[in-house]
């Protein structure tokens, strides 16, 4: 199967058609629990009565049409429903969920197939509460990260100041070439997930030491001039700016995929324990 690209949000999804879909759930929520406050059962309120079958449905309908828009979401094309109106639905439908999943249970929860299943929902809900702050929070600071380049031209940029740096060195001594060397040798972008709780900065280790030497060279009686050896430190600098930007896009980009994964993974669980919930509740009716 093929990766989903990142949603491109380009309307408040939350407040998309003024809210039409909050409320729209907000009323299937409504009825749920007016239905179970007026129910009058002759058993304590379960998933086996007339209302616990019902709101089953209801909430099974709402499930599968969730599930729905995984799939809906790599069709989209020109025409039709855009995209943040369907996204609006998810997220209010998927809150709808929670309360009419609930009250089918009717509080009731044991160690069985039925709470894996209640249980794993409660995880999609949530974890697609994370993916909407993702998206809202990441894709923005992503574009101002790049300032308007593309990710090609950064590492474009990253290699073309590697060789300038290595050029320029050459007109210094021996340990000056030995260290600016050292300093551009290809750099790792690609985040490791130590560097989600502990990042080293790029303006440390070999580039660190080739600056701190190259600005010794501007003092003592052999000191260089400046407009020698600034143009170098300024381009090893630049040069660790970029791999910064580069490093933090590669981590927006890791941590919306990671999230799309666990968010996928947790999906079809639900829907294999909401399979066999359905059918274990039929078979034993």
């Amino acid at each position: 199967m093929s990766e989903a690209p990142p949603i491109e949000i380009h309307t408040p999804v939350l407040a998309y058609g003024r809210g039409r879909w909050a409320w729209r759930a907000a009323l299937v929520a409504l009825a749920s629990v007016l239905l179970y406050l007026f129910d009058r059962p002759d058993e304590p309120p379960n998933g086996g009565t007339a209302l616990g079958y019902t709101l089953g449905v209801v909430g099974l309908g709402l499930v599968c049409w969730l599930a729905w828009f995984g799939i809906r979401k790599r069709q989209f094309g020109p025409g039709g429903r855009p995209l943040e109106a369907w996204l609006s639905a998810h997220i209010y439908l998927g809150l709808a969920l929670l309360v009419v999943a609930t009250l089918h249970t009717g509080f009731h929860w044991h160690g069985n197939i039925h709470t894996l299943g209640f249980g794993l929902m409660v995880l999609v809900i949530a974890s697609g509460g994370f993916g909407l702050l993702a998206y809202l929070r990441y894709p923005a600071l992503a574009a101002a990260n790049l300032d308007g380049a593309d990710r090609r031209k950064l590492v474009a940029g990253i290699v073309a100041l590697d060789l300038d740096c290595r050029e320029r060195s050459l007109s210094f001594d021996d340990r000056a070439v030995a260290l600016v060397r050292a300093a551009t040798e290809m750099p790792r972008l690609a985040p490791r997930w130590g560097d989600f709780i502990r990042r080293d900065p790029v303006l440390g280790g070999p580039t660190e030491a080739a600056i701190a030497y190259l600005r010794g060279t501007l003092l003592g009686e052999a000191a260089l001039p400046p407009d020698a050896v600034l143009p170098l430190v300024l381009a090893l600098t630049q040069r660790a700016t970029l791999i910064e930007r580069a490093r933090r896009d590669f981590r927006y980009r890791l941590l919306l995929t990671a999230w799309r994964s666990v968010h996928l993974v947790l999906s079809i669980g639900l829907l294999v324990a909401l399979i066999s919930h359905v059918v274990i509740v039929f078979y034993y009716r």
